[in-house]
């Protein structure tokens, strides 16, 4: 007998999309049959609705503390507000502190998160300290389930940054012990000088945090990861790719058939740089910045071509008291934003509804590519037989504008507001459990789970 049945939905299935039913035994996926002829303990009626595979988040920051201030998430209410907007799977971070263990580390994130966690996840980990003693972890990081080293190249007042010998250093051994790069790219000199002349000159209001970033920074540390990528045969995976000068760097990376892929976040395809001359602007201040229009029409069509891989939240949710209290200087207020919620409709909104991307390729870039990128594509980012029984159900006829009151919990802004959404979840399924249902959590703190992560799958361009 069949516990869950997903009725008449027009279901986007890896061969494409048509309607059918789901058939759900216990966690996993049973079988897809004919619209109308499955039957279980309970039928979900999916008519005039599409349904997903369960969103893959691969780049979520959870009860985290930079720049002074805390996010308004832990693992418990992000993962809440993650399964809202219909993404069941996610990679956060664990932090290797400098002089300390990676795998304690590892160790300590998995305490935080484990007996919270409401949505599945992952961890990458954050290198800051690369010697003989951290590189012999490495194999025992892949052991227990990593398969992904985020690096930094910027934020040296934050322990963050890694510098060149050591990031190269650091490739040559995952290569070895099958691991890939995760790198935030900017070139750190290049943002550090420029900052510091501003301040000097009195300039601190956020458009500058835009003008002392310039797309070369990330051009040029893009174009750097890609070739200690080529010479040392580590994966490298680009996190929130928004300069366009790059995207070329990525495309004919790929053609040659390295291993590199790259992705771009929801702000960045939703919002522009005019943000920054808001009395609010300094909302909108994360790195790397927002660009002008131009920049975000090639982000789409990169989309569109399969140059970019994944559309990620990077979500960080810095409450807006927090934010605030960076003021006066752009240079110190906390970088990022809140939207592991919003993901999935803003690109139902802005990709499928308005033309940019088909449905197929909306369901690759949130949940199939990401999930096969970063080692879970075996049992997570498809609807099959024998996949998890992780389900969304997208409601196009469900309309909603935007406001602060839109997120899970209190951060008191939320910068999408104004923005009308021509999609919304009304159903989660995580592994054959309905877990949220017209916006209410159903579940419990502690029924997430970890995913011990396999080799990178990266798709074809």
């Amino acid at each position: 007998m069949t516990d869950l049945v997903i009725a008449n939905g027009t279901v986007v299935l890896p061969e494409g999309t048509t309607t059918a039913d789901i058939l759900i035994k216990g966690e996993k996926i049973k079988a897809i049959v004919d619209p109308g002829t499955g039957t279980g303990d309970r039928v979900i009626d999916a008519k005039g609705k599409i349904v997903l595979p369960g969103g893959v988040d691969p780049h979520v920051h959870l009860l985290v503390g930079f720049m002074g201030q805390r996010s308004v998430y832990d693992f418990e209410s992000g993962g809440i507000a993650a399964l809202r907007g219909g993404t069941t799977s996610i990679v956060d971070f664990a932090l290797q502190r400098r002089g300390k263990s990676m795998l304690a580390g590892l160790a300590h994130r998995r305490k935080q998160a484990d007996p919270v966690v409401t949505v599945d996840y992952g961890l990458h980990l954050i290198a800051t300290d690369v010697n003989e003693e951290t590189l012999r972890e490495l194999a025992g990081l892949r052991a227990a389930g990593v398969s992904s080293l985020k690096v930094y190249t910027v934020y040296e007042e934050d322990g963050l940054k890694l510098e060149d010998g050591q990031l190269y250093r650091l490739m040559q051994q995952a290569a070895k012990d099958d691991l890939m790069i995760v790198l935030h790219a900017e070139n750190a000199g290049i943002v550090e000088n420029l900052r510091a002349e501003a301040i000097a000159k009195g300039h601190t209001e956020p458009r500058w945090h835009a003008l002392t970033r310039p797309p070369i920074s990330e051009i040029e540390a893009v174009s750097r990861a890609i070739l200690f990528s080529e010479d040392t045969g580590c994966g490298v995976h680009i996190l929130h790719l928004v300069a366009k000068g790059a995207l070329p760097l990525v495309e004919a990376a790929r053609k040659r058939g390295l291993k590199i892929t790259a992705e771009t976040c929801t702000h960045y395809l939703a919002l522009t740089d005019e943000a920054l001359e808001r009395e609010d602007g300094h909302n909108f201040i994360l790195s790397p910045p927002l660009r002008d229009a131009d920049n975000q029409a090639a982000l789409w069509q990169a989309l569109a071509g399969g140059v970019l891989s994944a559309v990620t939240s990077d979500e960080v949710s810095y409450s807006a008291a927090a934010k605030a209290l960076g003021l006066p200087s752009f240079a110190d207020v906390a970088n990022g934003a809140p939207g592991i919620e919003i993901r999935l409709p803003m690109l139902y909104t802005l990709g499928v509804d308005q033309g940019r991307i088909s449905l197929d390729q909306f369901a690759r870039l949130t949940s199939t590519w990401p999930a096969d990128i970063f080692g879970i594509g075996d049992r997570k980012g498809r609807i099959a037989p024998g996949y998890d029984a992780d389900i969304a159900i997208l409601n196009p006829e469900r309309r909603q504008v935007i406001s602060p009151d839109s997120d899970y919990g209190d951060i008191g802004y939320n910068p999408y507001s104004g923005i009308e959404v021509t999609g919304m979840i009304d159903t989660t399924v995580l592994r054959g459990r309905v877990v949220v249902e017209d916006g209410e959590f159903l579940g419990e703190a502690g029924q997430g789970r970890f995913l011990e992560r396999g080799t990178s799958v990266r798709p074809v361009l």
